[in-house]
């Protein structure tokens, strides 16, 4: 009889062991049916992701494409003059596409101040750009300008090729250490990297500066206020106000009609050239930056392109990035 009811028990043991046994190689399954499928689901979303940020990358090519036709087309209008009342200068807000939309505009550089002009191995014409920095820093909206004083001249020197590497002294005790670039700068982001430079006075000067390949003048035609007054210590702001509310219908047609005895003039005589002591000038311009927003799905590029336009030639895209200039 003892036998017997041992017997019984052990296989209601057995059978329990197998019950569950059975239940965890079942619960095994379903978390690998669902790992399964949850891995094929993300597979899934990241080919159409892909695919879709391959489809936006693919129409950014063609408004880099378009935006290099409309400079063309800007330049036969008229080959004498870059203003803000060019074809360049109209900006598209919102231009549908199939599943999303396109927006952006384009700058002109040499509206701007371009950085590697305070690279110019000329000490006397180095002194002109450094002190135009200056009064840029001076200008800037939001901005204390006398908490940069002598920034300008830790620019130049990060740029400037040196054979003793003297430039370096202030970038091999930071931690980690670093080299100056000892040549001109291809971002402005670098601006970062230089002795003096803090994230507010960044932020404050980067509508206001370019990172151009050579140096160039200042179209007066589509620079904005802080880089105009820039230009000189004894800006007429009165009569630069005037231009500004101006020149988009009627810009200037050459740089005398902004400097000297000329109605127009905002500017001290001694202007053009920086031989002359005085910031070079210009009506036209040949460097120009795309800022683009492209959006397909939930795919997104941010495109930032520099882009030279040459005198009776074709647009070139010399550099681009995307998220930041």
């Amino acid at each position: 009889m003892m036998r017997q009811r041992s017997n019984q028990l052990n296989r209601l043991r057995q059978r329990g062991v197998a019950l569950i046994t059975a239940m965890f190689v079942v619960a095994l399954a379903v978390i690998a049916g669902v790992a399964m499928f949850e891995a094929t689901n993300i597979g899934i979303h990241r080919s159409a992701n892909l695919a879709l940020n391959e489809s936006a990358w693919w129409y950014a090519d063609g408004v880099e494409s378009w935006v290099k036709w409309i400079l063309v087309e800007d330049a036969k209008i008229n080959a004498s003059q870059t203003s803000l009342g060019g074809i360049w200068a109209q900006s598209v807000p919102f231009l549908p596409i199939e599943n999303g939309a396109i927006s952006g505009h384009m700058e002109d550089l040499q509206g701007r101040f371009n950085l590697t002009n305070l690279a110019v191995k000329n000490p006397a014409n180095a002194q002109i750009y450094l002190a135009q920095f200056q009064r840029l820093v001076d200008n800037l909206p939001n901005f204390d300008g006398t908490q940069a004083t002598g920034v300008g001249e830790a620019i130049r020197n990060w740029m400037m090729t040196s054979n003793s590497g003297t430039q370096d002294g202030d970038y091999l005790g930071e931690n980690p250490p670093y080299r100056a670039a000892a040549q001109p700068m291809a971002s402005i982001s670098e601006l970062l990297l230089v002795k003096g430079m803090t994230r507010d006075l960044y932020i404050a000067l980067k509508p206001y500066v370019a990172a151009l390949p050579i140096p160039t003048p200042v179209n007066v035609n589509t620079a904005q206020l802080p880089v105009l007054l820039s230009l000189a210590s004894n800006v007429d702001k009165a009569k630069l106000e005037q231009f500004i509310a101006q020149r988009t219908k009627e810009p200037a047609k050459n740089t005398s009609e902004v400097s000297g005895a000329s109605e127009r003039a905002f500017l001290p005589a001694v202007a053009g050239t920086a031989q002359t002591g005085a910031v070079p000038l210009s009506v036209v311009s040949q460097y120009f930056e795309l800022q683009a927003e492209i959006a397909v799905g939930s795919g997104r590029v941010a495109l930032y392109s520099v882009i030279f336009r040459p005198t009776g030639g074709t647009p070139v895209v010399i550099a681009h990035s995307t998220d930041t200039e």
